[in-house]
Formats: C-alpha cells, structure tokens, sequence
C-alpha cells in the first residue's frame, strides 16, 4: 500500500482521538510527510518497502542537513509510532518493528526547544486538573527558568495573579531569590489550574489527594508522560531551564542578566551559554 494515503489514514485518526489536540495531530502530518518525500526521493512508495535502513536513513538525511539534534529524534519518533500503527492496526505487512530504544544520546552539549518543539510540548488537551497542573508547571518553567525543585516548594502565595509574577528562591531554595515575569498565556492556564482545584493546601503545585509533591521525580515523570502523549522525545526540565536562558539570551539579554534571572550566584556558573549572546 501506498505511504501517503496511509499517512492521511493515521491523520484522521489522530484527529478523532480525544487524547490527541489538533496541533499535535499537525505536527505528526507534517513530520511524516518529509517523510514520505524522502522516501520518494529514494523510489520508495509502498509501505511494504520500508525497513530499518529506511528509517535509520531519514535520520541520518535530518543529522546531515544540521538540524538539531532534539529536532531529529522528534521526528523520529513521529516516524516510529506512524509505523506502529501501520504494523498493529491495518492489515499491510509490514516486516519492520520501530518501537526500538534509541541508543544514541542527545547533544551532550546545550540543549534546547526551539519555539515549535516548546508549541507542541504544550500541545495535549488541558481539560482535567491533572493536564492543568501539567500545563500550568511547564509554562512556568518556560516562562521563568524554575528548577523542579522550586516549583515543589512554590506557594499559592508566591503568585500574584495581578502583577503577573512568581517570587523564586524562596526559604530553602540554594538558588537566590528573584522575581519574574509571566506571559498572557500562563496566567491564563494557572488561574484555570486554580480555578478547579477545590483543596486548601498552600502549594501552588499539587500531586494527588491535593497533596504536596514529596519527590522532584514525580514531576519529572509528568513532564515525560506530556512528552510521549504529543509525540516528543523525553524532555528533561533542566532542557526547560535551557530553553528559557536561549530565550532570554535571544531577546538581548547579557550573561549577568542570565545570571540574576536563574538565580544562580556567579556568572562562571552560566559560561556555557557564552556562545548564545
């Protein structure tokens, strides 16, 4: 069977399922359409025709034409679960398992969400507390460079609504205090986020029963199940943290600021960021 109208098939489904949003169901089309045209490049149109050197082939066609390397697992991953779906869910043949683990390592160097990849990161359905929470913790790490560990000890107190501002570093945090700007956006999901918890604890972040997050690793494990529900490879929150200082940096902000801003104590800290300004 041909690649494309499959692809259109597994594009309509996503655009049924209730798990899926329709920009992420977006980025999928249009990761698996390179796709398509990098196998047509090669004369390869039947599904039945795609292998391991296929898909390992892509890869390495995205590596040498310098994209990031976060960008290129992306796609990657949108190209495995096309596949899967195509092995699991129609009758084609297809000879190939892709649900594989991917050995090689991102970037050891900085690495960082480009404004689509942070898009589609926040691109599952925000319907629940929990998706709320999600949402409202990931934008606050995009909007302010937040650690995993101050948002656990992020206060309902912290937050002024009004003023569109989280105070950081506070008591017990070995970053120093500081207080930053949030967007439009946040301040929309975070009074969402409020608006539905019906609970009196003080944290402005909650695990379940509305209890305080005991462990940094719970949050983490939220972010990554964010990350494999839009399709994205595993995102770590100091990736977050990095993104944040790209995007200040980006906006004309000189490593002092950088440093004021992360709350760390001394620019030798941030060298690594050096490059960006």
């Amino acid at each position: 069977m041909e690649v494309m109208p499959l692809i259109g098939e597994f594009s309509a489904e996503l655009a049924e399922d209730s798990n899926t949003s329709p920009r992420t169901a977006e980025f999928y089309e249009a990761d698996l359409k390179e796709f398509a045209r990098f196998l047509a490049a090669r004369s390869v149109f039947e599904i039945e025709d795609v292998g391991a050197g296929e898909v390992m082939g892509f890869r390495n066609h995205l590596l040498e034409g310098k994209r990031k390397r976060f960008t290129v697992y992306r796609k990657d991953a949108a190209v495995r679960r096309f596949l899967d779906w195509v092995r699991t869910s129609t009758d084609v043949g297809l000879d190939l398992d892709p649900i594989e683990p991917m050995h090689q390592p991102l970037d050891q160097q900085i690495t960082f969400l480009e404004d689509e990849e942070a898009e589609q990161l926040l691109s599952f359905p925000q319907n629940s507390l929990d998706s709320l929470r999600d949402a409202a913790m990931i934008r606050l790490m995009l909007d302010t460079g937040v650690t995993v560990s101050e948002i656990r000890g992020l206060l309902k107190s912290d937050l002024d609504l009004e003023a569109a501002q989280v105070q950081l570093g506070g008591p017990g945090s070995h970053l120093a205090p500081r207080a930053r700007r949030l967007t439009d956006e946040t301040i929309e999901v975070l009074r969402r986020y409020l608006g539905v918890r019906k609970d009196d604890t003080p944290e402005l972040i909650i695990g379940r029963a509305a209890r305080p997050v005991t462990t940094s690793k719970s949050l983490q494990n939220a972010l990554w199940k964010r990350c494999e529900q839009v399709g994205l490879p595993r995102v770590s929150p100091m990736i977050l943290r990095h993104t944040f200082a790209i995007r200040l940096l980006r906006r004309g902000a000189t490593l002092d600021d950088l440093k004021n801003a992360l709350g760390v104590r001394d620019t030798t800290n941030i060298g690594v960021y050096k490059k960006f300004v």
